[in-house]
């Protein structure tokens, strides 16, 4: 037979006999799993219930009536799934219990919300997560869009929750290649050249402060923006855009740092090697990047600067340079020097 054992805190279990010794049951008191039944019994002892769930082979879990009724007899509901399945069936009235064999399920593994599902194998479970979390236990949370794109598995731009400690920012993900290779590529800041937010000069480049988050899950539009993600996210790729005319061309920087924030703060000039005529596709026909110097990478500085950008001059020398592009330029927040003012984006992956 089945014994009703006491349990710290109300709870009950029912125990069976040696044979099902693996399999104990927990009792929400007062509450009804609101799932599919496989079967319906009436019966003079409640233990029975156990006992015919532990029978068949599809039940996971009873409805069981608090009290006897008017026959003096109990009404049982076999179930085909359980509360960890259907955690929001699990509904609270005040005519009977519910017990649920327990399993790994029953520590509540899983974090963040994350929905545990035990299988058929005992001691095994897998944990459902909420989207935003990753790991077994669903204990890891985005830190980037190459983490989004590594559990969705997929090439559709998405908005995504990013953790960073306490702190979170939501962006849009853009998954796929759109012109910088394939992967998650994370959002970091968005410049308009017809503005002076981001020129060279500007404190957004050297401090840790946010410009308008909102503008990171809009996409590739004219909201400029500046994000958590500038002194949070380390990469090894940086994806420069710039759009002309309505025309949005990219291309990819290789170089490895801990955050944007680490290559460009402290001022210090990190060479790239692009080449001039990646610049010069960046933008259009009519930008001007005369063809001595080339000096390009992260804070290039002579008479001319940029955050990311290359310097020309027409003396076969540096100091005297006339012409730039890049982010961040000295007199103009993206583009050329002299005509073009482009609407920009930097991602990282």
């Amino acid at each position: 037979m089945c014994y009703l054992l006491p349990q710290p805190g109300g709870h009950d279990i029912y125990r069976p006999p040696q044979t099902v010794r693996q399999h104990v049951f927990v009792r929400e008191e007062f509450r009804y799993l609101n799932v599919s039944r496989i079967g319906f019994y009436t019966l003079d002892d409640s233990i029975d219930c156990a006992f015919n769930c532990l029978s068949h082979t599809s039940c996971f879990s009873v409805n069981l009536a608090a009290s006897r009724g008017i026959e003096g007899k109990f009404w049982c509901e076999l179930l085909s799934s359980d509360k960890y399945r259907n955690s929001t069936e699990l509904l609270g009235n005040k005519s009977s219990h519910h017990f649920v064999i327990k399993s790994p399920c029953s520590s509540s593994p899983c974090k963040n919300g994350g929905i545990c599902v035990p299988s058929d194998k005992n001691g095994i479970f897998e944990c459902l997560c909420k989207k935003g979390f990753i790991g077994e236990f669903c204990e890891k949370d985005f830190k980037s869009c190459k983490d989004a794109y590594n559990s969705y598995k997929s090439n559709a731009s998405e908005l995504v929750t990013l953790h960073f400690g306490s702190n979170t920012t939501s962006v849009l993900c853009q998954m796929g290649d759109f012109g910088c290779g394939d992967g998650g590529w994370t959002p970091v800041m968005k410049i308009d050249g017809n503005k002076n937010t981001f020129l060279f000069s500007s404190g957004y480049w050297t401090d840790k402060s946010e410009y308008n988050p909102s503008g990171a899950t809009t996409g590739f539009d004219s909201q400029e923006t500046k994000l958590q993600t500038y002194w949070n996210t380390p990469f090894s790729k940086v994806c420069l855009g710039m759009k002309v005319n309505g025309q949005l061309r990219f291309t990819v920087i290789n170089s490895q740092a801990s955050s944007l924030h680490s290559l460009i703060a402290d001022g210090q000039y990190r060479p790239t090697s692009l080449g001039r005529y990646k610049w010069i596709a960046l933008t259009d026909s009519r930008a001007r990047l005369q063809p001595n110097c080339n000096q390009e990478g992260f804070n290039t500085k002579a008479n001319r600067k940029a955050r990311v950008g290359i310097l020309g001059n027409n003396e076969n020398d540096c100091r005297t340079c006339d012409s730039v592009i890049g982010f961040g330029v000295d007199t103009t927040a993206c583009g050329d020097r002299s005509s073009i003012r482009a609407m920009c984006y930097i991602l990282v992956q």
